[in-house]
């Protein structure tokens, strides 16, 4: 009898939209300008999103708001983590000390040089993408904000948040 296979590969293909955006402050600044010009409420989520990359524990800063009236879940997210690495030792060192090295681990690989994502998850297709855009653009911290296609993520379960 031969072996029968299940493929679960686009099985849990969730209904989201991703922004990424290219900017130069802290997620902490990001989410209020978020707040302020979206008329938005992100607040910062009691647990980070916590991720094994390379054997290193690494965190990413996660905000969320959740829409009651447009049924949608809005998720801030960096993509980019800055951890300490003190477990190089230095040879040449007198003391046998351990360097201090920082290293840079990415929520999404493949998009290395977004900063941050924005998610927006939704049951019913109420919140338009191109007006959202263009007022994430208008904020004067932002560098650059474009739509992001779910067909250019290779990593789709990092952006699993619950």
């Amino acid at each position: 009898m031969p072996a029968h296979k299940l493929v679960l590969d686009d099985v849990f293909e969730e209904a989201y939209k991703l922004i990424a955006i290219h900017c130069s402050v802290e997620e902490y600044k990001l989410a209020f300008l978020l707040n302020k010009h979206l008329n938005l409420r992100l607040a910062r989520s009691r647990k980070d999103i916590d991720f094994q990359i390379a054997g290193a524990h690494v965190l990413f800063a996660l905000y969320r708001f959740e829409d009651q009236f447009k049924y949608c879940d809005y998720y801030l997210v960096s993509n980019i983590s800055k951890a300490e690495d003190r477990s190089t030792a230095n040879p040449n060192s007198l003391f046998g000390e351990k360097d201090m090295t920082l290293k840079k681990s990415y929520l999404l690989p493949e998009f290395k040089k977004v900063d941050f994502f924005l998610k927006i998850e939704e049951e019913i297709n109420s919140v338009s993408e191109k007006l959202l855009l263009e007022k994430i653009k208008e904020i004067p911290q932002v560098s650059m904000a474009y739509s992001i296609d779910h067909q250019q993520v290779k990593s789709k379960e990092n952006l699993i948040f619950d």
